[in-house]
């Protein structure tokens, strides 16, 4: 069994020094509730919605070494983390989701592909393909929100056999009824399992939901109010193994 985590909140937009302090605080608590994955939501090492300039001048600010605080804090805490930021490259800015296993010496990275309306697209580069890898004798695999609305790139995932999907978020009003209804009907038909983490609170013009949630092969298995919360769940071998059975049928079928 594995016992997987959200940190839905906010974080301080454009303050990269004060979100790692979040971080690290986030992650005592999670290990005191014994969470072995914890998810935070989209961007949350820069904030997320900031004007073209700004968000050059933060994703400069993600280095090597902020990388290598946040490596830090999962070595010390024993709670994988995956921490969304904006990432500068050669090629340009990405919106990227970075999985920190403790005593790994480089995360794993994966970045957004279905960039969502005219501010992402005119700012960050579109990712090339998903992310797998194991960690506790599981498959998962990382999206990023506005990714997840999309049912073939939860199915392509779950096609190379991904257990879990974590999936870093920014979603704001008034599309409640994506974690409501969209995330549940994603686990179902591909039998699997989803940790959605969202953000609260308000960026610029946009107010984000909260509504987090962790659903899985039967529906929802736990829910998020709209406030700053710790969210956790234990999916157990049987829950997670039984889940994906029926989808490999599917080469099989005739389309």
């Amino acid at each position: 069994m594995i016992t997987v985590g959200i940190w839905q909140d906010n974080g301080i937009t454009g303050s990269v020094e004060r979100n790692l302090a979040i971080i690290g605080t986030a992650a005592e608590q999670a290990r005191e509730k014994n969470v072995e994955v914890l998810v935070f939501p989209e961007c949350f090492l820069t904030g997320y919605y900031q004007a073209p300039e700004r968000v050059r001048t933060v994703a400069r600010e993600v280095t090597d070494e902020v990388l290598g605080a946040i490596a830090e804090v999962a070595r010390r805490t024993g709670v994988a983390l995956v921490v969304g930021s904006y990432e500068k490259t050669p090629e340009g800015i990405f919106n990227a989701a970075h999985f920190f296993a403790p005593g790994a010496s480089r995360p794993i990275t994966y970045r957004k592909r279905a960039l969502y309306g005219d501010w992402e697209k005119s700012i960050f580069k579109r990712g090339n393909g998903p992310v797998l890898f194991d960690y506790k004798g599981i498959r998962f695999s990382i999206l990023i929100c506005f990714d997840i609305e999309f049912p073939e790139l939860l199915r392509e995932t779950a096609l190379q056999h991904a257990e879990i999907v974590l999936v870093p978020t920014a979603l704001m009003a008034p599309y409640d009824n994506v974690p409501k209804l969209m995330i549940p009907t994603r686990a179902i038909e591909n039998g699997i399992h989803v940790v959605y983490a969202n953000r609260v609170g308000e960026e610029g013009d946009l107010s984000f939901v909260g509504l987090s949630c962790i659903a899985g092969p039967r529906g929802p298995i736990a829910v998020a109010g709209r406030r700053t919360e710790l969210l956790s769940e234990t999916i157990d071998d049987g829950r997670v193994s039984d889940a994906v059975d029926y989808l490999h049928e599917l080469p099989s079928i005739r389309i």
